[in-house]
């Protein structure tokens, strides 16, 4: 379960990193500076899809860092962390049987795995969502070049 949790973290790190990295390259595109010649009237016409599509493209891949970056925050948890003297000396007290004793184990043991699943449930939607909205923002980004390819 950690080794899921683990993997999830990597590929997170990934996108954030590459998201970072995209920010610098998105800022390179083609925008309304970029200036459309009309050969009838000698004229030049600013390029206002560029604009739109570049930033599209910014607000998506800040989103995407950013959806990233919240799947690291840590997540309450609200089950208690007890040491094996603490746990030993607690159940010497109650005086439970072996039986009960184990049970008890088997049953923290169970939350624990089912609070590592939830953990690892929010983090794969989390870098889901992520890489989808990365997909727009590559798409956006292409969309862009092509844009100003097609008018220049």
């Amino acid at each position: 379960m950690n080794n899921s949790i683990d993997n999830l973290n990597t590929k997170l790190s990934a996108i954030t990193g590459f998201d970072v990295v995209l920010i610098k390259f998105i800022g390179d595109l083609p925008d309304q500076t970029f200036q459309v010649n009309c050969s009838l009237s000698n004229d030049c016409l600013p390029c206002y899809g560029c604009t739109l599509l570049k930033g599209l493209s910014l607000i998506l891949v800040v989103v995407s860092a950013l959806i990233s970056l919240l799947a690291f925050l840590p997540k309450e948890d609200n089950s208690e962390i007890i040491s094996p003297s603490e746990q030993a000396q607690k159940f010497s007290e109650l005086s439970l049987s072996e039986d009960e004793y184990k049970l008890f184990f088997i049953d923290k043991y169970s939350r624990d795995i089912k609070s590592l699943v939830k953990v690892r449930d929010q983090k794969t939607k989390q870098l889901f969502r992520s890489a989808i909205i990365l997909l727009f923002v590559a798409t956006f980004s292409s969309l862009d070049v092509l844009l100003a390819t097609l008018i220049s």
